[in-house]
């Protein structure tokens, strides 16, 4: 059953907790994009999965809805005393999320997670040219709308984890 082996592939990876809910469940929201808009990572209008370019709300909404469940994932990371550690914990992430693709590639899944798509070493969004690979794009849960604060907040997993942790939240739809 695919549910099982998604659950299986987040234990075998080492993610430190997962809840399952309904893709009805997600919650977007406008001050999210606004968020993205203001540019506070960079990536506005710079990478293909950001906005403005992953699409509109409506777009971004129906992509996710796309999917029956969906299985949101967290990693709960050591920024350092003065978050001297939030790039290597972002591509720690990444290295994890990596992972979990391979494990579940023949599986009609979508893994959306933090930041924009990285796929490529630069993305080509930055010198104004379409996707390199629009099959294999890999899409951000903000830039996407997802208001993944309140939905981790309500489904009581780990946002803020105290000493210097945090949690990298993602999410697998099937």
């Amino acid at each position: 059953m695919l549910r099982d082996k998604i659950i299986n592939a987040i234990s075998e990876v080492g993610f430190d907790e997962y809840k399952e809910i309904s893709s009805a469940d997600i919650i977007f929201a406008d001050a999210v994009f606004a968020s993205c808009k203001a540019n506070t990572c960079g990536n506005y209008g710079q990478n293909h999965s950001c906005p403005p370019l992953s699409g509109d709300m409506d777009t971004n909404k129906q992509r996710f809805l796309n999917y029956d469940h969906a299985i949101i994932l967290n990693k709960i990371m050591f920024l350092g005393e003065y978050y001297e550690k939030m790039e290597s914990s972002m591509t720690e992430v990444f290295e994890l999320l990596d992972r979990l693709r391979d494990q579940l590639d023949d599986e009609p899944v979508m893994i959306a997670g933090p930041g924009g798509c990285n796929l490529c070493d630069e993305c080509s969004a930055k010198t104004s040219e379409v996707c390199r690979f629009p099959d294999q794009k890999r899409y951000s849960m903000e830039g996407s709308g997802m208001d993944i604060v309140t939905m981790s907040r309500g489904l009581g997993m780990t946002y803020n984890a105290g000493d210097n942790k945090v949690g990298f939240f993602m999410m697998v739809l099937y």
